[in-house]
């Protein structure tokens, strides 16, 4: 009776377990398509007390080091587009900053060629920054080039941050009644049974801890996306009178004659191994025309004497 009776509680609480975990996937499926894209923030562009409040008590069962602004946790993208006359230069120094700022390069691809008469080099770089420096790399950036389109954009995690933690919480306290009971569990079907179920257990929790080391990680980096243009002539970003951009179009235009007088001077150098058979028909083809026409012309002197005879 006693072992029957035991039976039936150990048979009960695997259930509870159970539905309690159908539960929590439930809500762990509807906490991925959550991406924090609801919040609603104040006139100052913070979040209200009462999301603020909800950051400090997930904080309490943190199971990162993430640092965090203001409470939040903000993932950090911007977008540089430069130009530079020193371009081999520029990325020499920009590989020398990144190391020093402690960021790495995510991916790069470099293109084009450089010629005595055109520059069309170009590079484009995925870089990660520790968000502490990012104000530092940017401001090299400017100081080495010159910036003519740039960008930031912002995404605040902080709530789905903080759900996901009390989900681990909330798994970590189920594995650990799993544990108990498998301990205490007698015939081989219960055994089983819970430790098919702690198995999955254990699943969604390092799902949910690799989900937190990847929020972490874009938010401990800020990512920076850097286009690298080479110019021969930099973008003027600063304000100029009436005679200096008469000066400068006039200098830009002289610089493009004298460009495309190159260029074309070029382009017949390397275009003389066709140049020459084609020059070769030519001056065969009009000496055979005079030929013809010197033919032509005797003849009909020739039929005029014998006429007037």
């Amino acid at each position: 009776m006693k072992k029957n009776l035991y039976r039936a509680t150990l048979i009960i609480t695997v259930l509870l377990l159970i539905l309690s975990s159908c539960s929590t996937k439930n809500n762990a499926a509807e906490g991925d398509r959550y991406d924090g894209s609801d919040i609603i923030l104040d006139e100052n562009g913070s979040i209200p007390e009462t999301e603020a409040a909800g950051s400090v008590l997930g904080n309490s069962s943190s199971t990162s080091e993430a640092p965090a602004r203001d409470g939040r946790k903000i993932i950090e993208t911007l977008n540089l587009t430069v130009q530079t006359k020193e371009f081999d230069k520029l990325l020499d120094d920009l590989n020398a900053q990144i190391s020093t700022l402690g960021g790495y390069i995510e991916s790069s691809n470099i293109s084009g060629r450089e010629s005595e008469s055109t520059r069309n080099r170009s590079a484009t770089f995925n870089i990660r920054i520790p968000c502490e420096t990012t104000n530092d790399f940017t401001s090299f950036i400017s100081d080495n080039s010159v910036v003519i389109n740039e960008s930031v954009s912002t995404k605040d995690v902080t709530l789905s941050y903080v759900d996901m933690e009390s989900r681990v919480s909330a798994l970590e306290s189920e594995k650990a009644a799993l544990e108990k009971l498998l301990d205490s569990a007698s015939t081989m079907s219960d055994i089983v049974a819970v430790r098919d179920k702690l198995t999955d257990v254990i699943y969604e929790i390092e799902s949910y801890k690799s989900k937190l080391r990847t929020y972490d990680n874009l938010i401990e980096y800020s990512t920076v996306n850097v286009h690298i243009y080479e110019v021969e002539r930099t973008a003027i970003v600063e304000e100029q009178t009436v005679f200096q951009k008469i000066g400068n179009n006039l200098k830009n235009n002289f610089e493009n004659v004298w460009v495309g007088l190159v260029n074309i001077f070029i382009f017949i150098i390397s275009a003389i191994p066709y140049l020459i058979p084609i020059a070769v028909i030519v001056i065969a083809s009009v000496a055979i025309i005079r030929f013809k026409i010197k033919k032509t012309k005797a003849k009909k002197e020739t039929v005029n004497k014998d006429i007037n005879k």
